[in-house]
């Protein structure tokens, strides 16, 4: 494909329908997560690879049951939470990086429509000056438009040329 037309995909509703379900049995599999309040997020600690066999040694030690250690600790649920926190970084990987194709596709596919409509607005303008049947109302549609259009031109897009 060129540069100007990376994508050229749409999905069928057949497929919409498989992405939705596969996503309803991923969030039933996982029906024990949780959310977080911003809070909670900044302010729990967190396990990370310079700390986490320090969560280990503390585990190592409940096990040894000495006696200072309350019940309410207990090795085995220190166990599984340690085992889900190792279970989960694979899945989270793989989820991130299809997360991130998605929207980078998305990215691509609107730049794509939107390097379109600008070339269509730079061709009206040409046309209308020619003048060309219809190109002067397209181009005051596409004007109107593109001037209150949310999207602000980046460095590399400018937006058209008026004369």
């Amino acid at each position: 494909m060129s540069e100007n037309n990376r994508i050229s995909r749409t999905l069928s509703l057949d497929e919409i329908s498989t992405i939705r379900e596969s996503m309803t049995t991923l969030k039933s599999s996982f029906n024990f997560l949780q959310n977080l309040t911003p809070n909670e997020r900044k302010n729990l600690p967190k396990i990370n690879s310079a700390n986490k066999i320090f969560a280990e040694d503390g585990i190592h030690t409940l096990e040894s049951k000495p006696q200072w250690v309350p019940d309410a600790l207990t090795a085995e649920e220190a166990r599984k939470d340690l085992t889900l926190f190792e279970q989960l970084d694979p899945i989270i990987l793989e989820l991130e990086i299809l997360l991130r194709q998605m929207k980078d596709t998305q990215i691509i596919a609107g730049s794509e429509v939107y390097k379109t409509a600008l070339a269509v607005y730079s061709l009206a303008n040409a046309a209308r000056k020619m003048p060309m049947e219809g190109a002067q109302s397209a181009y005051e549609l596409l004007k109107s438009r593109f001037t209150q259009s949310v999207n602000t031109p980046g460095p590399d897009n400018q937006g058209p040329k008026e004369a």
